[in-house]
């Protein structure tokens, strides 16, 4: 589940009993960030079988939240807070007649489908068109520097050597994932780095595959066409082949979605050692 940073949190659960609802007589919560600090804790309302609890605004990150019911069940679960969204739910609504009806399509449902086609986008791109947080695990090869393996890298939040936390007023960063200390860094030597990465703002082009991938999901069964079929006969006549997902370089099955992502690829790795050619 995501939330937009600078805004309240509020999260919920339900305790299952072998996959049965759970009922408790009371819980208290503990968030917790990536580094294990607690940021939030109190004590959550139920609203029939679910347990809620608003949090404090808090900034872009990975967190835990952990659900205590005293003596009898304690659950995890996890959650980011992010900069911003590939698109809001109202633009959601408004792209197609259909999302408008909220008793089919419940805000929870969009929210859910939302995140969905954002980490299928990253996935397909290796890149986040929306403000993120993570942490990397890295080798030190004796040079200054360290490759995180992600792009579009803004700024560095901490990194955790050896020793313990380091001093970071000094280090940089580029949008590549090459992180530069000011000193040599032992090869051989493990840090771990949290920072934070993807676009301020979502291209308007991106924006618009989203919101197309985004209706394929939630209408697919609008269109008749059976999920498995690469081609199919028209009532009036007519044969047409499809475009499917994992043939053809196609990524999504959606001609438009694909040509847009394929332009945010990094394609100089593929071009150099020749991968999916």
């Amino acid at each position: 589940m995501r939330f937009l940073s600078g805004r309240a949190a509020t999260l919920r659960h339900t305790f299952l009993d072998d996959e049965d609802v759970m009922a408790v007589p009371a819980v208290s919560v503990t968030v917790r960030d990536a580094s294990g600090a607690t940021v939030y804790t109190g004590s959550a309302s139920s609203s029939g079988d679910e347990w809620r609890v608003t949090s404090s605004p808090l900034p872009i990150g990975v967190y835990t939240a952990s659900w205590v019911a005293e003596g009898l069940a304690s659950d995890q679960d996890n959650f980011e807070v992010t900069g911003g969204f590939l698109f809001t739910i109202p633009e959601a609504r408004a792209s197609d007649s259909d999302l408008e009806d909220k008793s089919r399509f419940p805000a929870a449902k969009v929210r859910h489908y939302r995140e969905v086609v954002e980490a299928e986008f990253e996935r397909i791109t290796g890149r986040s068109f929306t403000p993120r947080s993570t942490q990397a695990e890295v080798e030190g090869d004796g040079t200054r520097t360290l490759y995180l393996g992600y792009l579009d890298v803004t700024a560095i939040a901490a990194v955790n050597g050896p020793s313990g936390p380091l001093d970071v007023t000094s280090w940089t960063v580029d949008p590549h994932g090459f992180v530069t200390a000011p000193y040599d860094l032992p090869e051989g030597t493990r840090y771990t780095v949290a920072f934070t990465y993807g676009f301020a703002l979502a291209p308007d082009d991106v924006k618009r595959a989203g919101l197309i991938r985004l209706r394929s999901l939630l209408t697919a069964e609008r269109s008749g066409v059976p999920d498995r079929a690469t081609a199919f006969v028209a009532a009036e006549g007519g044969n047409f082949t499809l475009a499917t997902p994992g043939r053809g370089g196609s990524e999504t099955g959606i001609p438009e979605v694909d040509a847009t992502l394929k332009r945010y690829r990094f394609e100089v790795f593929y071009d150099v050692f020749g991968v999916g050619q």
